[in-house]
């Protein structure tokens, strides 16, 4: 389990969850060697897509504010829920709320980080959606570890990848009907020129809220990190920070 540093004075109550890793050389170094000089946390996630890099922004700017550093994992989904459960990483970025019930060791920092859409993109003009139960009739592709989809969609026609990309390639070419996906995601993935004739469907399949996720061991973070997400939320930073990814085209800050 990688280690989380306490460097702010407020939250060095936490050692049962995080290790101080500052030596002390002496008994007269104690004190001021109480807190480490750098924090480092390790949360995993979806491998890299327009989502990710997103809510990837919106948590480092959290875990700053409590005078930590964010190193970020990608992984391919299914793989990062169990690298984050096992301790691998310290928390993973977001998922929906519910993910817990699975993986019994990750506990949701009660704040929405995002409302998501998930939209249904087809080439087709003849496809009415009106929920999950909508899709069964057809061959339906989504990213690999998309939990919401695949608890909605057992016993359908399912196909799975590792890039977006991929799946509009399929779609594109008839081998897949839809492609499941974020709005925000699938905005960004479709070239206009490339996949001309690939449109969302509207309404979406369903909108859900997203949550970031703390490891169990680290639990006492969840106070403090809860405040600044509600802080963030309530001032419109969150907000800011999604619209200045779109208007950089989903760059991530250096």
């Amino acid at each position: 389990m990688s280690v989380l540093y306490i460097l702010i004075a407020n939250l060095c109550h936490a050692n049962n969850a995080v290790t101080d890793k500052c030596s002390d050389k002496t008994s007269d170094q104690k004190h001021s060697q109480s807190c480490c000089q750098k924090h480092i946390v390790i949360i995993s996630t979806f491998k890299k897509y327009p989502l990710s890099l997103t809510m990837a922004e919106i948590i480092k700017r959290a875990y700053r504010k409590l005078g930590m550093e964010v190193e970020i994992r990608y992984l391919p989904g299914k793989r990062s829920l169990h690298y984050s459960n096992s301790g691998h990483a310290d928390g993973e970025l977001f998922r929906i709320k519910g993910i817990e019930n699975e993986f019994h060791n990750l506990i949701p920092i009660p704040v929405v980080i995002m409302k998501l859409e998930t939209i249904a993109y087809a080439k087709r003009n003849d496809i009415v959606i009106n929920g999950w139960a909508s899709l069964k009739p057809y061959k339906i592709g989504f990213l690999r570890g998309f939990k919401k989809a695949e608890v909605n969609t057992l016993g359908m026609k399912v196909y799975f990848a590792e890039q977006i990309s991929s799946l509009f390639l399929l779609l594109s070419k008839g081998r897949i009907d839809l492609v499941v996906e974020s709005r925000l995601g699938g905005k960004h993935s479709l070239d206009p020129l490339f996949h001309f004739e690939i449109k969302p469907l509207e309404p979406p399949i369903e909108v859900f809220d997203v949550f970031h996720y703390l490891h169990k061991a680290n639990k006492s973070l969840i106070p403090e990190l809860t405040k600044v997400l509600r802080q963030m939320k309530a001032s419109g930073e969150v907000k800011r920070i999604i619209e200045d990814m779109i208007g950089r085209n989903f760059k991530p800050s250096l």
